[in-house]
Order: structure tokens, then C-alpha cells, then sequence
């Protein structure tokens, strides 16, 4: 039975990597079509309504859009799909930002949905939005199961041999000072 737990974990990840992976391509189309540029626009700079109070005007005003902190977003659908990408196996993530159970990866997967496809590239990011939303609610289903992928199951045990490890340390210090 926990073979087909673990199987169904699997599968689960397999299928919200998939949903991150089709992220990161809208996520590459938008960037591709709204891609910040460093040239710097003066032919836009004019005086829309001159009048004795107009002192000054942005001319660089596109320019600062794109790289200022405006520019952001462009780049949101890009790094959240990367990321949810890297929770399949993640190498550096293990630490810090890989879900230990389907609970946290399905929240992760409604964030991606409402941050990074719904609202960018049109049909084809809210359709990848409502499939991660679909995806999200199945994982935050299956962690009320216990159900966990091969990597949840293998970083828990590390975890748990870790924590074995330090509290025999501690034992040995602890025994240590009481000779």
C-alpha cells in the first residue's frame, strides 16, 4: 500500500512539473514580447499639454518602466515557473524552498497559478492557470491522505537521520558533562 502511495506521489509531482514547465514557456513568450530594452526612447518625450506650470518631463519615462521597479512583473511568470520546475528535484532548494508535503506544493501551485499564468499571454496562461489551480487542490487533497513522492519521502528520511544525529550528539555532550 505505501508503494502506490508513493507511486501516486510521483505521478502527482510528475504532472505540477509539468504545469511549472508550461509556465516557464509563457513565461518565455511574455518576456519575449514585452522584453525590457536599454535603448533609451527620447522620440517618445513631448509636452502633451504645455502650460506655464510644466517645469519638467520624463523623458525616459518607457525606459524607466522596463528596468525600474515597474519592470518586475515582467520577469514574475519566468522565475516562479523555474522554480516550481526545480521542486520536481531540486539540488539547492532541498534547504530552503522544496515542499516537504503536498500541502505546501499545492498552496505553491495556486500562487503560481494567480501570479505567473492567469493574467499573462492570454488564453494559454489562464487555461495553465485553472490546470494548476486543478493540480494545487488534488495535492492539497492527497497531503490530507499522506500521500508523498519519492523526493518528499527521501528528504524526510534525511531529515529524520539528521535529527537522529543531532540528538545523539547531544546525548554524548550531555554524558560528557556529567563525568
Amino acid at each position: 500500500m505505501a508503494r502506490g502511495k508513493e507511486r501516486t506521489g510521483d505521478i502527482l509531482a510528475a504532472v505540477a512539473s509539468a504545469t511549472s514547465v508550461v509556465t516557464v514557456l509563457i513565461g518565455s513568450i511574455y518576456l519575449y514580447w514585452h522584453f525590457p530594452s536599454f535603448a533609451l526612447k527620447f522620440e517618445e518625450c513631448y509636452f502633451e499639454n504645455p502650460d506655464e506650470y510644466t517645469y519638467w518631463v520624463d523623458c525616459n519615462s518607457t525606459w524607466s518602466n522596463n528596468w525600474g521597479m515597474v519592470g518586475i512583473p515582467v520577469w514574475v511568470p519566468f522565475f516562479v515557473g523555474v522554480a516550481g520546475t526545480l521542486m520536481y528535484y531540486p539540488m539547492m532548494m532541498e534547504v530552503v524552498g522544496f515542499p516537504k508535503n503536498f500541502l505546501q506544493h499545492g498552496i505553491f501551485l495556486i500562487i503560481q497559478a494567480f501570479f505567473a499564468n492567469i493574467g499573462y499571454c492570454g488564453k494559454l496562461g489562464v487555461a495553465t492557470g485553472f490546470v494548476s489551480i486543478a493540480v494545487g487542490i488534488i495535492a492539497i487533497i492527497a497531503s490530507g491522505f499522506h500521500i508523498k513522492s519519492t523526493r518528499m519521502k527521501a528528504l524526510e528520511s534525511k531529515g529524520m537521520t539528521y535529527q537522529l544525529q543531532q540528538d545523539e550528539s547531544e546525548e554524548d555532550s550531555d554524558e560528557d558533562e556529567s563525568e
